[in-house]
């Protein structure tokens, strides 16, 4: 386990390196922000980048001519989790109850939908963390909804440059003649029984972001939605997976804080600056998605934290924050994988077991 985490945190796969639409959607993303700011809607910023960020990831996984209707469908599913989010994130206590419940379900939804492919995997896992993120940010009733548009959006925008991109350039069309495939629920169906691998891991995650959730309403830590957004991005199926992914979550993070700190501390960057180092973490986030998590997540990272720096958060006032609520998620994102593992592990527990039985 110790090699295949050590092996799967830094082996960069350099054939899933992409650098084309990431460089596109990074300049789109630059430029949006930049206008937001000239037009002094700042504050505005947040959903409309994490749009742009996201819908480019979305459909990776598809060939080209398959990629716009993937985006549209992920785009749905995420404007719909921000404005959920959004409305469940009062600090009344009826409303943070309805939002731990609501948080379950969606979660349990997100995590059994991956059966139906990697692509459903990723929109999945991006809702949760849009939900996670807004749920955790207490937000006016208006606001939540006009959250909700900014992110349809910032997709629409950043999909329409892209299209426009590819047909200057002569790239294949981002649609085309969909190829007759089983519908979602077609595909999901035969995996409603308890030996599913997609359906535990529904029952884990939901298990794993409830109470990510719950512990960051007690300890009231400031941006305390890293918790559940740490879980929502860590999880996968398998056990391995998992502590993969968070290994390459916190070691990622500690350098997105680091790089991100630097930059605008020693390089005393002023609004515009900070739009383009925005645009610096989406390119690395984009580039090394499926390539490199690790890295990944420092691009994101730095994406996240130079974003509230406009909103008005000085950079360093919360970092350390930022790291331990990392390591909070990912300690109950593995606590919560011991749980109704899947069936791979199960089987290979059962083989050492009875090995060590028959040494014994």
């Amino acid at each position: 386990m110790l090699h295949t985490v050590t092996v799967g945190t830094i082996a960069l796969q350099r054939d899933k390196l992409a650098w084309r639409v990431p460089l596109a959607a990074a300049v789109a993303v630059t430029l949006m922000i930049a206008g937001f700011l000239t037009v002094g809607w700042a504050d505005k910023t947040l959903p409309l980048a994490a749009a742009s960020l996201f819908i480019p990831i979305s459909g990776t996984y598809d060939p080209p001519n398959r990629r716009l209707i993937t985006q549209l469908w992920t785009l749905l599913w995420l404007m719909l989790a921000t404005l959920l989010g959004g409305l469940l994130s009062s600090d009344f206590p009826f409303t943070m109850m309805a939002g731990v419940l609501v948080g379950a379900v969606l979660a349990f939804a997100c995590g059994f939908v991956g059966g139906a492919g990697p692509n459903a995997r990723t929109s999945g896992m991006l809702s949760l963390v849009l939900f996670a993120i807004f749920l955790g940010m207490p937000v006016a009733r208006d606001s939540a909804v006009a959250d909700s548009l900014l992110v349809g959006l910032g997709g629409i925008l950043i999909m329409g440059w892209v299209i426009v991109l590819r047909a200057v350039f002569k790239r294949p069309r981002m649609w085309g003649a969909p190829k007759r495939t089983p519908s979602v629920i077609a595909q999901l169906h035969p995996r409603l029984n308890p030996r599913d691998d997609f359906l535990r891991h529904g029952v884990r995650l939901a298990g794993s972001f409830t109470t990510a959730t719950i512990i960051a309403e007690c300890v009231k830590w400031p941006h305390q939605y890293w918790i559940p957004m740490t879980v929502a991005w860590a999880s996968v199926p398998d056990l391995s997976g998992t502590a993969t992914r968070i290994a390459a979550r916190i070691f990622g993070t500690i350098i997105g804080i680091a790089v991100v700190t630097a930059a605008i501390e020693l390089g005393h960057l002023g609004p515009y600056q900070t739009s383009v180092l925005i645009g610096f973490g989406a390119l690395i986030t984009m580039m090394f998605i499926a390539a490199n998590y690790m890295i990944a997540v420092a691009g994101v990272t730095v994406f996240l934290i130079a974003l509230f720096t406009l909103i008005g958060e000085p950079v360093g006032s919360s970092e350390e924050y930022r790291i331990l609520a990392t390591i909070l998620g990912g300690a109950i994102t593995i606590v919560w994988s011991l749980v109704w593992m899947s069936t791979t592990h199960e089987h290979r527990h059962r083989f050492f077991r009875s090995a060590s039985r028959a040494n014994v």
